[in-house]
C-alpha cells in the first residue's frame, strides 16, 4: 500500500513540476489570490518531495520510481531560479544533494 502511494506521489510531483513552467509564464498576470493559492499548493508539493526522498532512502521505492524521483530532483534543481523569482519554496538543498549522491553510488 505504501509503495503504491509513493508511486502516486511521484506522479503528482511530476505533474506539478511540469505545471510550474506553465504557471511561471503567466505569473505576473495572475491575480494575487491565485498566486497565494499556488504558493500554498507548492509548499505541499515540497513536503511530498521530502517524503519521497525519505521513502527512497528507506528502500521503499522500486527502481523505476527511484529513477523518476532522481529525474524530478534534477528538474527541481534546474527550476531553482524560477522558484526564487516566483518566491516559492525551494526544495531542500540537502535533499537534492543526497539524491545526487545516491545516484552516483
Amino acid at each position: 500500500m505504501k509503495r503504491q502511494r509513493d508511486h502516486l506521489d511521484i506522479e503528482v510531483l511530476g505533474r506539478e513540476v511540469r505545471r510550474l513552467h506553465r504557471v511561471e509564464a503567466t505569473w505576473a498576470a495572475l491575480d494575487p489570490e491565485d498566486r497565494v493559492a499556488f504558493r500554498a499548493e507548492w509548499h505541499n508539493v515540497m513536503d511530498v518531495f521530502g517524503h519521497l526522498v525519505a521513502a527512497s532512502e528507506a528502500g521503499r521505492l522500486d527502481d523505476d520510481d527511484t529513477r523518476d524521483l532522481r529525474g524530478l530532483a534534477a528538474d527541481l534543481a534546474s527550476a531553482l531560479p524560477a522558484l526564487e523569482r516566483m518566491r516559492l519554496r525551494t526544495p531542500d538543498a540537502d535533499l537534492l544533494a543526497r539524491l545526487r549522491l545516491a545516484a552516483t553510488s
